[in-house]
């Protein structure tokens, strides 16, 4: 049986409580004028309960993140619980209007935070000296995220006053230049070597040149990730042709596009460290040259041959935890995946041209399936999910062609005790007695749908909701799409 709803934690009981009602009184504040005496009965109510600086993290970033919210609450929420130890904050998202609002907030009260995310708060134009005054006061900052936001001159007074930022997000359509890049790491040395994360430029646009990209990798001896940059083995390309030949990164993610021979030398040159491995649409023999990428255990590709990737796991795939693949040309042959990849635990497949298997050869540590587009026919379904004893998660977009009479077969003949997610968007042919039989036989399952493409109908999912809630039951089932009124035969003819 599916397993039962926990207890909620008495702290996260009271949590939610103490929200509510501050919610409920700031929303009676009308305007900057009214809040003094407001401020003063919570500050002295929140004292006399002994509320700890911890309280005050963990009620501000609850509120917050209710986009819900009014945004004039979530702002005097900010303004009453961003205490002097308060270490982490999330704006979330908000309105022009508030804008100037919030960056003086915190330039006034956030002096001793060490994360700050603006993702939401989209400062821009009039606003940006505000920008630079927040930086300035700042000093404490490992984490700073401001997608959309930086320039130049963002980087240059995080360059002037700051020296133990771990990871800045200064990603999406910026105007950044090798000038700013140079103004914030050229004459800080400390910087330079905190900085380990940079998520920088937007995904398969080069908005910012690969030469700039260049310059910050060779000035960040400890970079790991250029998170949301997709051209990155050609500035790889560009410093393995301008740089002394001793010099290695220390990246351990790498995206590129349009991958060729001469740049993945230079990959293999000069990061020996990489984990994961991302190439779009590589031209033929770049797949064979990862092999001599030695920590290499994930690998993520697009528009790929089929052939080029089963030559390179024969051999490699021992070492080869995740698989994340997307428009292959080719044959795509699990029982050789099965074969070469003994470790893998993970495999994420979109637009799957053709598809084989052969001998059933178990999975014994894949636990992480999730196929879109992936013309699998029903024995090859079934292969997947009896070959995987460890299966958690199983996701497939196609047309399951499998009826309540196969799943019975499957479910009473093979234990699946570790699945918690199953999610067969499109099966015409399963109702509702497999939905109680995967509840039945399924002790971790939690997560059913979308039912939307199952023989399920509003009366069906009425009734399991209703079951569910009765015996208190840890299992969602997704709803149905807001257009399925009619009934099975209805929907069959």
């Amino acid at each position: 049986m599916s397993p039962k709803c926990p207890v909620p934690a008495l702290h996260e009981i009271t949590l939610s409580c103490v929200a509510r009602q501050l919610i409920n009184t700031l929303s009676q504040i009308t305007s900057e004028q009214d809040v003094a005496m407001p401020f003063a009965l919570l500050s002295s109510y929140y004292e006399t309960l002994g509320a700890t600086l911890d309280i005050f993290q963990d009620l501000l970033n609850m509120i917050l993140s209710a986009d819900y919210l009014d945004p004039s609450v979530r702002y005097y929420a900010m303004k009453l619980l961003l205490k002097e130890n308060v270490k982490t904050l999330a704006t979330g998202m908000f309105p022009l209007p508030y804008y100037r609002k919030i960056l003086e907030l915190l330039t006034e009260q956030g002096h001793n935070l060490t994360s700050l995310n603006l993702k939401g708060v989209w400062v821009k134009d009039d606003h940006l000296s505000l920008m630079y005054e927040l930086i300035k006061n700042l000093k404490k900052l490992e984490v700073l995220s401001i997608p959309y936001i930086a320039n130049d001159e963002v980087l240059k007074y995080i360059g002037e006053h700051n020296k133990i930022l771990k990871l800045l997000d200064v990603s999406g359509e910026t105007d950044i230049t090798e000038i700013g890049i140079d103004a914030m790491l050229g004459g800080n040395p400390s910087l330079a070597q905190s900085l380990t994360v940079v998520n920088i430029g937007m995904y398969g646009e080069e908005n910012i040149c690969h030469t700039d990209v260049a310059l910050l990798i060779r000035l960040l001896p400890n970079l790991t990730n250029l998170g949301s940059y997709s051209f990155v083995g050609k500035a790889i390309q560009y410093l393995y042709n301008d740089c002394p030949r001793d010099f290695k990164t220390k990246l351990q993610y790498l995206h590129d596009i349009k991958t060729n021979t001469r740049t993945m030398k230079a990959i293999v040159a000069l990061c020996p460290g990489l984990l994961t491995i991302y190439l779009e649409e590589p031209d033929q023999g770049v797949l064979a040259q990862v092999k001599e990428l030695p920590s290499v255990n994930k690998i993520k590709l697009n528009k790929f041959q089929c052939h080029e990737l089963h030559q390179l796991l024969d051999k490699i795939g021992s070492r080869i935890i995740t698989l994340m693949l997307s428009g292959s040309s080719g044959s795509f042959n699990f029982t050789r995946i099965a074969e070469t990849c003994r470790n893998l635990s993970t495999i994420e497949f979109y637009q799957l041209q053709t598809v084989t298997h052969e001998e059933e050869i178990p999975f014994n540590n894949l636990d992480h399936v999730e196929i879109i587009q992936g013309n699998l026919s029903s024995s090859c379904l079934k292969y997947l999910m009896t070959g995987s004893p460890k299966l958690k998660r199983l996701v497939i977009g196609d047309e399951i062609k499998l009826d309540d009479n196969d799943m019975a077969r499957i479910l009473h003949r093979y234990k699946f005790d570790n699945l918690e997610g199953l999610w067969f968007p499109n099966a015409p042919r399963l109702t509702r007695d497999t939905v109680e039989l995967l509840m039945e036989c399924c002790p971790k399952l939690q997560s059913l749908g979308q039912l939307s493409g199952w023989r399920f109908t509003p009366d069906d999912m009425m009734l399991m909701r209703a079951i569910i809630a009765s015996t208190n039951t840890d299992l969602v089932l997704s709803p149905l799409g807001i257009f399925q009124q009619n009934t099975p035969a209805e929907r069959r003819s």
